[in-house]
């Protein structure tokens, strides 16, 4: 009996006192991770699945354009990744390798991010799973984890050293639930805009990795949507912006694959001949056969592209370092330095890049998505060239409108062509924005300055700075001090307090409550009556608004923000809008904020206006506001003597931007002929009148 005891006792202490054991598990927890990246992971370890379609040991030269991404996961510096790519590329291809990756030879917390739950499972049972039971280094990992972790679920699996938890975005307790060091995130651009409505799913879910600061990753990954609007595009432009560069078999350049670059004939009825299609070099401009194409995909650069500024010099890279973990990073053309900095690599991939499918193959998708229409020829974009798609063609790009900024003048000064000023007041909860804007002829504008007056505007301090700005005067070019004529201030958000200070300034006539209105009809609809009588009569001098048609402004000023520079010394276009030369970016974004887009509810289409994802508006809003009540004093309707008038009063002479052809001479009459009989009886009969007046 106590034989048997002694022989249980040592067995249990046996695993205790066995001290070779113990330290080669405390030698294996120590050891740092290899430095193995990702190619050479899934070069070594990775085995395709036969539900795929190179089922077996996986090669990465087969799609040597997914090389760059996956070397990024462990380059120095890197601390997240972007991937803006097409459908069926290496976008879902990158996201495997680096969860395998990880998990087997630095091992951590993982969390991977779905658009929903059921999205999660999804890929936890056609992605994971056929990796894990494929992958032989996978699989005893996660067998020899099944075996103690009675809690593993389809989405939550443990492994020595770690685990990987797959949640959907909506979830916001999901998201921020346990401390995680790796975070992917797929599909973005299918998140909703906030979690259960705590914020943005992927701030929440970055908020996790807050303990593992020196040492964290986050892979961000999806094909752009609608331009403005798509997460991904965003989080690319936010990055270094990588392009995969291929050498021309003909000059030798190095280049990347654009489609418009790609070229091909139409036959009499304008069908696309697709035996015509062909990609050309955008440096010597010759054509490459298919089997070039090919040739160039075997060797790919990754480039740093991202404008930077050094040297006190606003440059586009143009020289690039020597490659390193699949980068060739941007330099200095000046002094030489790394100049664009890799915290935020980007990726950028579409089907060109694509040995699978040939470049008439390509062309063959989009004349098919041109014959079924704009739904069509978006999902093109955005699945095949990993293009965004902008639905509102009215609205311009900010970069274009900030680059035609005018040099001749700065905020807070007038230029010789503007004759008076008008201004439009967008009221928030914390301020008061003022846009002050100067009309002239040919409908040109001027943006004179934009100012933001701080304050509670339930509190009257905020008010008195505006009352004060009434009072103010802006210096001419020519010398003379201009005031505002008119003001509107937005009365649709804080109507009370607009309602109340408007009444106030009664006595000066020009100071006005503007309410904007969905219309297309005109720049100012009239004028509404506020004030009745108990009995439901308006009274006559009671408070009045005018009524502006927001969106006959917005499309107007769209499609003048378009209009291109003039040459030296010519005119400018009619509606031309001119901007201070120290104008900033964001007043420039504000300003361009907006875009028209298209819907289609219930059979019926409704053009609308929408904001851009993550803009501002209150400097369009302010624009607006000045261009009605502009219509309102008639300014659309002036002629040129009411335009002499406004230069009599600053005392400047008219302004001309390019010279006027001269007056032809008066043509001459021969004495005697019947014009010069004709022109002898006019002149009799107004001396007649003349003297009847008299």
């Amino acid at each position: 009996m106590s034989s048997s005891i002694s022989t249980s006792s040592e067995s249990r202490k046996q695993p205790y006192l066995d001290l070779e054991s113990l330290s080669r598990s405390w030698r294996a927890g120590t050891k740092p991770a290899p430095q193995v990246n990702v190619v050479e992971w899934a070069e070594a370890f990775r085995k395709l699945s036969k539900e795929s379609s190179n089922g077996g040991k996986f090669i990465t030269a087969r799609v040597e354009v997914a090389r760059g991404p996956m070397l990024a996961a462990t380059e120095p510096g890197v601390r997240k990744l972007t991937l803006m790519a097409c459908t069926q590329l290496l976008k879902t291809t990158v996201i495997e390798n680096i969860l395998g990756r990880f998990i087997h030879v630095d091992p951590c917390p993982i969390l991977a991010v779905l658009p929903k739950d059921d999205a999660a499972e999804t890929f936890s049972k056609d992605r994971l799973a056929p990796m894990i039971r494929d992958t032989k280094v996978l699989r005893e990992l996660f067998g020899a984890a099944k075996a103690t972790d009675a809690a593993a679920t389809l989405t939550h699996k443990q492994f020595p050293g770690g685990h990987i938890t797959l949640v959907g975005s909506n979830s916001p307790t999901n998201l921020a639930m346990r401390p995680i060091r790796l975070l992917v995130c797929d599909e973005i651009d299918k998140y909703p805009l906030s979690a259960g409505g705590e914020g943005p799913p992927i701030d929440l879910a970055e908020e996790r990795q807050a303990e593992f600061i020196t040492n964290s990753l986050t892979v961000l990954a999806c094909s752009p949507t609608i331009a403005g609007r798509s997460a991904i595009e965003a989080s690319y432009e936010e990055s270094d912006q990588r392009r995969a560069f291929v050498q021309c078999p003909h000059c030798e350049g190095w280049h990347s694959l654009e489609w418009e670059q790609v070229r091909f004939e139409k036959d009499e009825a304008g069908k696309i001949r697709l035996e015509t299609a062909h990609y050309h070099c955008a440096g010597c401009g010759t054509a490459w056969t298919e089997s070039q194409r090919l040739v160039a995909l075997r060797r790919i650069e990754w480039r740093q592209t991202r404008a930077f500024t050094c040297c006190g010099e606003h440059q586009v890279p143009e020289r690039w370092a020597p490659e390193a973990h699949g980068v060739r990073r941007a330099v200095c053309r000046d002094c030489g330095s790394l100049a664009v900095p890799n915290e935020h690599a980007g990726f950028i991939g579409s089907k060109l890049y694509a040995p699978k499918q040939s470049i008439r193959e390509t062309v063959a998708k989009y004349a098919r998505a041109m014959r079924r229409g704009p739904e069509a020829l978006r999902a093109f974009y955005n699945t095949q060239l990993a293009r965004t798609w902008k639905e509102g063609v009215d609205a311009p790009e900010w970069q274009d409108v900030y680059a035609r900024r005018d040099r001749a003048y700065l905020s807070g000064t007038i230029p010789l062509g503007a004759l008076i000023l008008f201004a439009g007041v967008d009221v928030q909860k914390d301020r008061l924005e003022v846009g002050i804007w100067a009309f002239g002829r040919n409908r040109e504008r001027w943006l004179i300055e934009h100012r933001v007056l701080p304050g509670e505007t339930n509190r009257p301090e905020v008010w008195k700075s505006l009352e004060a700005m009434f009072d103010e005067t802006w210096e001419h070019a020519g010398g003379a001090e201009m005031g505002v004529r008119d003001w509107g201030i937005d009365s649709s958000g804080f109507t009370a307090e607009v309602y109340a200070f408007v009444r106030r300034q009664a006595g000066r006539g020009n100071v006005h409550a503007v309410d904007g209105q969905d219309s297309v009809q005109s720049a100012f609809l009239g004028v509404g009556a506020k004030d009745t009588t108990p009995a439901g009569k308006k009274l006559r001098r009671g408070l009045k608004t005018l009524r502006i048609g927001a969106s006959f402004c917005k499309q107007e000023l769209m499609g003048c923000l378009a209009l291109q520079r003039p040459a030296q010394g010519e005119a400018f276009p009619a509606g031309f809008i001119h901007l201070p030369e120290d104008v900033s970016e964001d007043q420039v974004k504000q300003l361009t904020a907006e875009e028209l887009v298209t819907h289609v509810t219930r059979g019926r289409t409704r053009r609308q206006w929408v904001p851009i994802g993550g803009r501002r508006n209150e400097v369009l809003d302010c624009a607006n506001y000045a261009r009605g009540v502009a219509a309102m004093r008639g300014r659309d309707r002036w002629r040129e003597t009411q335009w002499r008038d406004l230069e009599h009063a600053l005392g400047i002479a008219r302004v001309r931007t390019v010279p006027e052809p001269d007056e032809p001479p008066p043509a001459t009459v021969a004495p005697g002929s019947l014009a010069a009989r004709n022109l002898h009886r006019a002149t009799i009969r107004r001396s007649k009148v003349r003297s009847r007046t008299r």
